[in-house]
């Protein structure tokens, strides 16, 4: 377990003597994990979520783990709402397990830490399905629906599951079409709370950071808006991705003829 979590065995020894606290988080990778699923996995992270948590900067990082994704962690867990602007690949939030395990390969993260990575990944999905769901707003340029992730069937299935989770009463997904548009500089998100400040996320390669000044938060916001009305609306958004899915589908039957000549 702690292996393909990413912990140490002194964290785990910790864990199970209870002197280090897991947070819904950790809860959540270590269900994907397992495989706990539908009500069961939704009674256990309710536990996790009602009790006496530290704020995020006091929740220690699994091992192996930057700081920042900790932070993240915690801000995806408390928002009510997030906006993702998306420039060069899936959000995290929407990738698939096929999907994420061929970026974790193809970034070059280790193997022995690629299904750990990946199994935290998915498991932050749940911020998406569980009780009182945060809203999420997916601005993603449409290069991201090219760029080849895995292979033509991977981004098939990809596709296919934006399309069905864009019909979910929280989450809206909104592509922005080829061109120059004002987001164009990068990619961010932006975390809005019940009762707290707004933060920004800005994730590079080797490192992340987070504003919380609010002339910077009022920026993205106006960018945020900005991008929006550039975009695609829903409908034309699904739309497009109900052709990159068939796109993808074509080339994933071409890919399966290949390989059928080749192996005869």
């Amino acid at each position: 377990m702690g292996k393909k979590l990413g912990w140490s065995k002194s964290t785990m020894s910790r864990i199970e003597s209870g002197t280090r606290r897991v947070d819904e988080a950790d809860v959540s990778a270590i269900l994907a994990v397992l495989g706990v699923t539908g009500d069961e996995r939704e009674r256990l992270l309710t536990l996790a979520r009602e009790l006496d948590q530290s704020v995020w900067w006091e929740t220690p990082a699994p091992t192996g783990l930057p700081a920042q994704l900790t932070a993240v962690l915690g801000f995806e867990r408390d928002a009510c709402r997030i906006t993702e602007l998306a420039i060069s690949l899936v959000p995290g939030l929407l990738q698939t397990y096929d999907y994420a395990r061929a970026l974790m390969i193809g970034g070059g993260v280790p193997e022995p830490d690629v299904e750990a990575r990946v199994a935290i990944r998915r498991g932050r999905q749940d911020v998406l399905v569980r009780r009182n769901p945060a809203t999420f707003v997916a601005i993603i340029d449409q290069g991201a629906l090219m760029r080849p992730v895995g292979d033509a069937g991977v981004m098939a299935e990809q596709m296919q599951h934006l399309i069905k989770v864009a019909a979910m009463p929280n989450v809206e997904i909104r592509i922005l079409p080829f061109g120059v548009h004002p987001g164009i500089d990068g990619s961010f998100s932006l975390f809005e709370f019940p009762k707290a400040p707004a933060v920004v996320h800005l994730e590079h390669h080797r490192s992340s950071g987070f504003l919380d000044e609010p002339e910077d938060v009022s920026a993205y916001m106006q960018l945020r808006d900005t991008v929006l009305s550039t975009a695609l609306s829903a409908d034309e958004s699904v739309a497009l991705l109900s052709r990159s899915a068939d796109e993808w589908e074509s080339k994933a039957d071409e890919e399966r003829r290949r390989q059928q000549v080749a192996d005869e």
